[in-house]
């Protein structure tokens, strides 16, 4: 039979979680505990994550690799530019990020056996080939989730009782010595995924077996727009009724303690944290603290937000930033910058069939508009002191078909899964490196060929994340992080 405390102690959290429901978005207290205490067990500054998702797959030939002397109906309409890097090249849309290319990398020869978008991207952000979905949901969570977890739980990697403290198994477990590191909690979730309108994040992704709890804050507003709002953190029309809830909560803070008989075990500070949490989530509703100051865009600089760009994927770029500064650990951003022929109804920004329109023309409009947020970002993490802190990550699913299609006289680019590139920059890891190559005409890796599992697991290393860790899924079976990768040598350093 369990304690008495305890027992007092999980109702308490019951109904805290059952009356922040009613507010939207506060289930982030027990999130916003788990977090920092994770942290707190690491003892350092834990590195964070952009992922700047290209969703659709963007073309290799119109990005880092072009091939200017493959034949016409390969290399295209755009020239070939040089680069910070000698002998190498990016295409005449990117000249912001060519005069940049030493301050980052780029792996060439990204290849995997899917060309199909939702296989191809189950492939590349779970790590784990084959049939992805169950129900229509993936079958194994996605890297961004893996980390979400990896930091918000702290049973796994709980630090020893104090010194003289009780050993009950039932008190022991997920807790904490009473000597311990003050967290710098940052009021934020641990995961937010910018753009789209999903509530799992990743286009095809999501926790699948790790749980709803870790699936990200998803924020689909446009930051770009005047009066951007986080939809989440709307407390309603009524403050009146928010503030007669957080009274509730006082009130059933006072009634549990009297009862909760801390007198005869000390649970080590527990129920203040849990306030301080539920504080922090308070903060995020209520457009107080940090946190809410973090998605507040009218704080920067009208300069930098220009250097981004004012258009959505410029300003997502910037509020990543803004995000991680802050102490998110996660940031994922569905990147998809303005211009593609049918208005990107769809929302997969970078899939350039003939059928959707010109890729040449689209190029063109989106290109400065990539090419412009991209940059900023890479130099502002640099000029903030965060290239160290924080691992950009610009990958999509696959790259597009070395050859030229044409479509009723239009042309485009077809799912390519043989040859794709993925840009990496800061994050501990070494700069200036192109990694692998493709043949002659972009077909498919002619040099160090990789698939998507070592960008897992070089992000994975760079986080400090075990990728043979393993989590049980539905049925109970232990799942590793990864079954197959290995951290890019080149880049490690």
């Amino acid at each position: 039979m369990p304690h008495p405390a305890l027992s007092l102690d999980a109702t308490r959290r019951r109904f805290l979680g059952q009356v922040a429901t009613g507010l939207g978005a506060l289930s982030l207290p027990h999130i916003l505990r788990l977090r920092a205490e994770a942290a707190a067990v690491t003892g350092r500054r834990d590195r964070r994550l952009i992922l700047l998702w290209q969703d659709g797959g963007p073309s290799h030939h119109e990005t880092f690799d072009p091939k200017p002397r493959a034949p016409a109906e390969y290399r295209g309409e755009f020239d070939a530019i040089p680069t910070a890097l000698p002998g190498v090249q990016f295409c005449e849309i990117l000249p912001r990020l060519a005069a940049l290319a030493d301050h980052f990398n780029v792996i060439r020869s990204i290849h995997q056996p899917s060309s199909g978008h939702v296989v191809g991207t189950h492939n590349f952000i779970t790590g784990y080939d084959g049939s992805p979905l169950v129900g229509g949901r993936s079958e194994y969570p996605d890297v961004a989730s893996i980390i979400h977890r990896v930091r918000s739980r702290q049973q796994q990697e709980a630090a020893p009782l104090a010194l003289g403290a009780s050993t009950d198994p039932r008190l022991a477990r997920g807790m904490r010595g009473s000597r311990r590191r003050k967290s710098h909690g940052s009021g934020l979730p641990g995961y937010i995924a910018l753009g789209g309108q999903s509530s799992i994040g990743l286009h095809r992704g999501g926790s699948a077996y790790l749980g709803p709890t870790f699936n990200p804050f998803q924020v689909s507003g446009d930051p770009s727009r005047p009066g951007f709002q986080v939809q989440n953190l709307q407390v309603g029309d009524d403050p009146g009724k928010f503030r007669q809830r957080q009274a509730i909560l006082r009130q059933l803070d006072r009634f549990v303690r009297r009862g909760s008989l801390q007198s005869e075990i000390d649970l080590h500070g527990q129920i203040e944290a849990a306030d301080r949490y539920t504080q922090q989530a308070f903060d995020l509703l209520t457009g107080s603290g940090r946190a809410a100051r973090a998605f507040d865009l009218t704080r920067e600089d009208r300069r930098t937000r220009e250097r981004y760009g004012l258009g959505t994927a410029g300003q997502q770029a910037l509020l990543a930033r803004r995000l991680v500064e802050a102490g998110t650990d996660v940031v994922a951003i569905r990147f998809s910058p303005d211009g593609r022929g049918d208005g990107d109804r769809s929302g997969i920004g970078w899939d350039d069939h003939a059928v959707h329109g010109n890729i040449f023309q689209i190029m063109r409009r989106r290109g400065p508009q990539f090419d412009r947020a991209v940059s900023a970002l890479v130099e502002d993490l640099q000029q903030r002191g965060l290239h160290d802190d924080v691992l950009l990550v610009l990958a999509g699913e696959f790259g597009r078909t070395p050859r030229i299609h044409v479509h009723k006289g239009c042309p485009g680019r077809e799912h390519w899964g043989p040859a794709g590139n993925v840009m990496l920059y800061g994050g501990g890891l070494a700069r200036g490196q192109i990694v692998g190559s493709t043949n002659s005409r972009g077909e498919r890796p002619a040099h160090r060929p990789l698939k998507p599992q070592d960008v897992l697991a070089t992000i994975y290393h760079v986080l400090g994340i075990d990728p043979a860790r393993t989590f049980n899924n539905t049925s109970g079976r232990p799942v590793a992080i990864l079954s197959s990768g290995a951290p890019v040598a080149e880049l490690i350093g």
